[in-house]
C-alpha cells in the first residue's frame, strides 16, 4: 500500500479543520493562564498539552497538579473525562483496519473532538484512497496539535508576565461546569451538567483534588441513567 505524502490532502485536512479550532484557541489560553496562575512550573504545564492534547482534561490535570493531587487521582481523572474518545476510535475503527499497526498505535493520538467530526463529515473521504484519507487526517490533526501547543504556551507567558494583581483567577470546578454546559444537548447532559457541576463546586476543598473526580463520575452516572430512562419504552 503506498502511503507516500499526498501534500493535496494534507492541505484539505488542514482547510476542513482550521474553523473548528477558533474557539478551542481561547480554551488554549485559558489553559496557559491556570498553568501561571496555580503556580505549576511552566515546562511542566505546557508538557501536558502535548502529554494529554485534550482539553478538558488538560485544564483539570493542571489544576490538580497545582493542589498537588497523587497521580492516582490524576489519571483517573483524565480517564473520566477523555472516555469519549474510546467510542471515537471505535466508530472509526473499520476505517483505519486496513493502515499498518503503527498507524492504528500512533493515529488515535490526535482524534480530538474536531479531528473526529472531521473525519464523520467531510464530503472529500468518501470514495477517497486510503493515502488520502492518512494524510488527510494528519494535516488536520498537525494542525490541530501546532495550534494548541501555541496557545497553551501563549496563556503561560501572559501569565508569568503579567502584574499578580491583573491576573485572572480561574476554577477548574466553573470551567468544568462552563464545558458541561456547552455540551448540552438533551435531559441526559443536562442532568450531567447539574450534578457534575454542583458536586465540583462544593467538593473543592475535599483532598487530593477527589472532589473533580467524584464529580466527574457522577455527572456521567446521573447522565447515563436519565439517558437509558428516556430510551426506555414508556
Amino acid at each position: 500500500m503506498n502511503l507516500g505524502f499526498d501534500r493535496r490532502a494534507t492541505l484539505d485536512g488542514v482547510k476542513r479543520i482550521w474553523p473548528l479550532m477558533i474557539p478551542g484557541m481561547p480554551v488554549g489560553l485559558v489553559v496557559g493562564l491556570v498553568v501561571a496562575e496555580r503556580g505549576v512550573p511552566a515546562f511542566l504545564g505546557w508538557s501536558t498539552s502535548w502529554i494529554i492534547f485534550a482539553g478538558s482534561s488538560q485544564l483539570a490535570a493542571v489544576e490538580l497538579i497545582g493542589e498537588g493531587a497523587g497521580v492516582a487521582v490524576i489519571v483517573l481523572t483524565v480517564f473520566f473525562i477523555n472516555a469519549r474518545h474510546i467510542i471515537y476510535s471505535a466508530a472509526l475503527r473499520d476505517r483505519f483496519s486496513v493502515y499498518p499497526l503503527w498507524v492504528r498505535v500512533l493515529a488515535p493520538y490526535l482524534l480530538i473532538d474536531q479531528q473526529f467530526a472531521v473525519a464523520e463529515t467531510a464530503p472529500e473521504l468518501e470514495d477517497s484512497t486510503p493515502r488520502y484519507r492518512l494524510w488527510h487526517f494528519l494535516g488536520a490533526g498537525a494542525f490541530v496539535w501546532t495550534t494548541w501547543q501555541i496557545s497553551v504556551g501563549a496563556g503561560i507567558l501572559i501569565g508569568d508576565l503579567v502584574r499578580d494583581e491583573w491576573q485572572l483567577i480561574f476554577s477548574v470546578p466553573i470551567l468544568f461546569l462552563g464545558l458541561m454546559v456547552l455540551s448540552i444537548k438533551n435531559e441526559a447532559s443536562v442532568a450531567a451538567a447539574l450534578v457534575g457541576g454542583t458536586i465540583a463546586v462544593l467538593g473543592r476543598g475535599l483532598p487530593q483534588g477527589s472532589g473533580l473526580l467524584i464529580a466527574i463520575i457522577a455527572g456521567m452516572t446521573v447522565g447515563a441513567v436519565v439517558d437509558h430512562r428516556s430510551g426506555s419504552p414508556t
